[in-house]
């Protein structure tokens, strides 16, 4: 016989428990009661352990899961690891890539400097007759020697201008502009070329554009650049211009420089402002450049806010439009004077009434504007009779004249300033190339301003000035140095023989260091009135021997002055000077004159300080 009950779990049968007896006919109703109750906690029983089971299963694949997922968790933080440390390395290399190219730049830089110091500082110094007259022919040579030492170092200092802007390094000083002042500036720099291949120079200026925030020397810079391209690439006997428009509701102001010369392609187009690029290799060696000239304005005037467009055709000429952010005439005026440097009354000792006389060439308006804002009496004049009546009538404490006088047929300007210069009032000129400033100070002005200048030039300047005819600048005789003693501290023999030879033709004494170890011994056994402190140098570099210099204890050596003259012209080399302890700092190649007033000036200062200390 067979007793069988089924296990049920919630209803659903899970199994069966059975009673087997050999005998049929043996299982009663209490047999099955009992099986029946059995049943019960036996199905229980079975489904507990079912769900252990499981729970054990699931545990087991939980743990799976965990140490699954722990494994991709660890490799992700591997990868991580790895990705961070490829990126450090990356970000490594770019970095060391940087330094390398700063380091590359600043090593070709003073490498190029320094024996272009010797090639236009020899050049000069024979110019100005230092060592001897020279015929003509000679002076010929000198000048185009010196021409094409200026243009090389232009080279350089756009290949660094452009490394400084791909940096973020290039900072604008951005003040009002005039923006007729600079274009006639710019104009006058190409002038001369222009003329050369007889080409005909055309302008047009809206009334109503007068001045824009920006960089003046930048703008200069942006301009010059695209019409010594205008004239370049222009035919003798064709045409070029300069075009500025006004857009109020733009609020841009618009200069086009525009030629009739060959034109360029318009496949070419996408190119023209990449760096070191020319349109042909034909046209690479007929028309000398690096191709830096158009990609440098173009991040100049993307620096301004602005931008560059050109349209061009192959044969008709191109216009090469630049676009300055402007807004409007009331606000260029106001401009004016929110953009002032210093404040107005006592910000010039002695400095009253100014007389101006300016060309028509060249309007100065940003001077007339700069005294007008400090209280400065001005009287203005156009031509050169009524202005002398005025001054001799009248003596001002400032007398600015505009350098293209010096060419006026119907003004004797030398005779005239010497009547100036015994009116005793301080004379300024305005110039707007090199040649024409080294006309200005040799004809008897006491400076010459260099078009385009910044307030801070002009408030330097006319300090200068006004010392001079105060009786506290270096020039003044009774206080002044008789030959003063100049410590020349310099490692490359060619720019000692340079330097030494003007300085001892200038009538100054010099002692020798060649390292910054002995430059420091010298200043302490010689006391020179000054030093002359290159950077690069054996042993001791110049910084090292700067910081050293001015912790010595004698106050006779530590308030010596100190002019730093060194090829480094990198981004921070002349605060690097400054912060060692340097008075001033002059980049290689100097102009010497530059450096003889320079010095002179330091010379008087430490005059000044020692006469306060007595």
């Amino acid at each position: 016989s067979i007793l069988c009950v089924p296990l049920l779990v919630k209803g659903q049968p899970i199994g069966a428990i059975e009673a087997i007896n050999k005998e049929k006919g043996t299982f009663d109703e209490e047999d099955l009661r009992l099986l029946t109750r059995m049943a019960v906690p036996a199905a229980t029983a079975i489904e507990n352990a079912r769900l252990f089971a499981q729970s054990q299963q699931e545990i087991k694949e939980r743990k799976r899961a965990e140490a699954a997922l722990e494994a991709e968790r660890a490799q992700l933080a591997r990868r991580v690891e790895e990705r961070t440390l490829d990126l450090r390395t990356a970000n490594a290399e770019l970095a060391r890539a940087a330094r390398m190219k700063d380091e590359f730049l600043a090593s070709v830089s003073h490498e190029l400097r320094t024996p272009l110091n010797a090639v236009l500082g020899i050049s000069e110094a024979l110019q100005e007759e230092v060592f001897g007259e020279m015929n003509e022919k000679q002076l010929g040579s000198l000048r185009s020697i010196e021409e094409s030492g200026r243009h090389l170092l232009s080279l350089i200092n756009d290949i660094l201008d452009l490394s400084k802007v791909e940096a973020g390094k290039l900072e604008l000083e951005r003040m009002p502009t005039s923006i007729e002042a600079v274009c006639q500036a710019s104009l006058r720099m190409v002038k001369q070329n222009a003329h050369k291949k007889r080409l005909k120079i055309n302008t047009s200026h809206d009334s109503l554009v007068t001045t824009v925030v920006a960089d003046e020397r930048r703008v200069k810079q942006v301009l010059v650049n695209l019409l010594s391209n205008a004239v370049k690439f222009t035919p003798d006997g064709g045409e070029i211009g300069i075009d500025v428009v006004g857009d109020e509701e733009a609020k841009a102001v618009l200069i086009t420089v525009w030629d009739n010369g060959i034109g360029i392609a318009e496949e070419d187009l996408a190119q023209l402002f990449r760096p070191f690029v020319q349109l042909d290799s034909g046209l690479a060696r007929e028309y000398a450049g690096t191709g830096l000239g158009l990609s440098l304005v173009q991040r100049m005037m993307e620096l301004h806010g602005g931008s560059i467009s050109v349209q061009s055709e192959v044969g008709k000429g191109s216009r090469f439009t630049v676009s300055f952010p402007w807004q409007g005439t009331e606000a260029a005026i106001d401009q004016l004077s929110e953009y002032d440097l210093y404040e107005n009354s006592s910000f010039m000792t002695g400095l009253h009434s100014v007389v101006i006389v300016e060309d028509s060439s060249v309007p100065l308006a940003k001077l007339k504007q700069y005294f007008k804002t400090h209280g400065v009496f001005v009287r203005t004049f156009g031509e050169g009779a009524a202005a002398l009546a005025s001054i001799l009538a009248q003596p001002p404490d400032l007398v600015v004249l505009a350098m293209p006088l010096l060419d006026d047929p119907h003004w004797d300007l030398l005779a005239t300033i010497q009547e100036i210069k015994q009116s005793e009032a301080g004379l300024l000129m305005v110039a707007s190339t090199l040649d024409e400033k080294e006309a200005a100070l040799a004809a008897g002005a006491d400076d010459c301003l260099l078009e385009p200048f910044t307030q801070a030039q002009i408030h330097r300047m006319l300090q200068e000035i006004m010392e001079k005819r105060n009786g506290t600048a270096h020039e003044d005789e009774d206080t002044a140095v008789s030959q003063p003693l100049i410590l020349l501290t310099e490692d490359n023999e060619t720019n000692i023989n340079t330097f030494s030879s003007y300085l001892l033709a200038k009538g100054f004494q010099l002692i020798l260091a060649r390292n910054g170890v002995e430059a420091v011994a010298r200043a302490k056994a010689d006391k020179p009135d000054l030093i002359l402190m290159d950077i690069q140098m054996p042993l001791m570099n110049g910084l090292e021997a700067i910081i050293k210099i001015r912790q010595d204890m004698d106050t006779a050596v530590n308030c010596i002055p100190i002019i730093a003259v060194t090829a480094l012209a990198m981004p921070g080399d002349n605060e690097a000077c400054f912060e060692a302890g340097a008075d001033a700092y002059l980049s290689k190649p100097v102009r010497l004159h530059h450096l003889v007033e320079t010095i002179k000036t330091h010379l008087a200062v430490a005059q000044q300080r020692e006469a306060t200390l007595v």
